[in-house]
């Protein structure tokens, strides 16, 4: 059992993590204010370089001492990196654009557990329930509530929120792949080589599509930028991965029930946007639905009596 006081930070670092993740939608909005030719991709790819660079220099000493990596590692990374970063990251940035408001995408995306949900008994060997189908049911309901956001069902809001289900499917992709490979590599190495390879995969689209000009365009914004790079995702994730360390999986799944709360508060604070009835519904069944599909089978699992003759991997 940790230590009282470890699991104190641990909990401190999830809330940090949680408040900074609740940040990208809205930082995001403002750089695309600040900067309205800025390409999805080159963000994406400055957000996950340095968190990759960042990432495994942490790792590195465990890296050279206890791994072994070799080609099929390697390639696992890199097919994790480019399903839940270079495809899933970069929808995500480009539905945060088309969608009307900060607090409908930060929402929408925090339903991918419903798609984890469908994907795990493939992935994971993970058996579907009536609570979890049920739970999957709730939150597509609520998903669609978000075609509302403006008010009236409008075409932007419909395509954003397409394009938003498609990155939360990617992106949900990603993490069951992470969860077969995570108590083998551990969280920080995968996260580390997937940002990497993820990030890295855009260079070749970024360098003959777009022109050198869309990295020196960002000057005006960089504060912005460095924002999103460093404290919203790098910091970001150094936190999230300590807290789960210090706490539990299970900690890090619950503390991300606050996510589109915090980010709707933020963005009604920060941005003066305005939260509708159709928005609060939806979210509401979002989280009903995200607390059947992945807090009640867990709840129900812990209180089943543990066999003494197989322990149970800390992975």
């Amino acid at each position: 059992m940790k230590d009282s006081s470890h699991a104190l930070r641990g909990w401190l670092a999830l809330l940090g993590a949680i408040f900074l993740f609740s940040t990208i939608e809205i930082a995001s909005k403002e750089l695309h204010d600040q900067v309205p030719t800025v390409n999805s991709m080159v963000v994406v790819f400055l957000r996950f370089f340095i968190t990759g660079v960042a990432l495994i220099g942490l790792s590195w000493r465990r890296i050279r001492r206890e791994l072994r990596l070799g080609a099929k590692d390697y390639g696992l990374f890199a097919l994790n990196g480019i399903i839940g970063i270079s495809v899933g990251i970069t929808l995500f940035h480009v539905a945060i654009v088309m969608m009307d408001k900060a607090a409908s995408a930060a929402v929408v995306f925090s339903a991918n557990p419903v798609f984890v949900t469908l994907l795990a008994p493939f992935i994971n060997r993970e058996k579907w329930t009536a609570v979890k189908i049920g739970g999957v049911l709730l939150g597509a309901v609520g998903v669609t509530f978000f075609a509302w956001e403006s008010g009236t069902p409008e075409v932007s809001s419909v395509q954003g929120l397409a394009v938003m289900l498609l990155s939360a499917f990617c992106f949900a992709l990603s993490i069951c792949i992470s969860k077969r490979i995570m108590p083998r590599y551990g969280a920080t190495v995968v996260m580390g080589f997937s940002a990497m390879f993820g990030s890295l995969f855009l260079l070749p689209f970024i360098a003959f599509r777009l022109p050198i000009s869309c990295f020196t365009s960002l000057a005006p914004a960089w504060p912005t930028v460095l924002y999103l790079a460093v404290i919203g995702t790098t910091v970001a994730y150094g936190l999230y991965y300590y807290g789960i360390h210090n706490t539990s999986a299970q900690g890090g799944s619950m503390s991300f029930f606050l996510k589109p709360v915090l980010a709707s508060i933020l963005a009604i604070f920060i941005r003066g946007e305005t939260i509708n009835g159709y928005m609060s519904a939806g979210t509401f069944l979002i989280l009903l639905g995200l607390f059947l599909a992945e807090i009640v089978p867990k709840l129900w699992a812990s209180q089943k009596p543990a066999r003494i003759q197989e322990p149970v991997s800390d992975g």
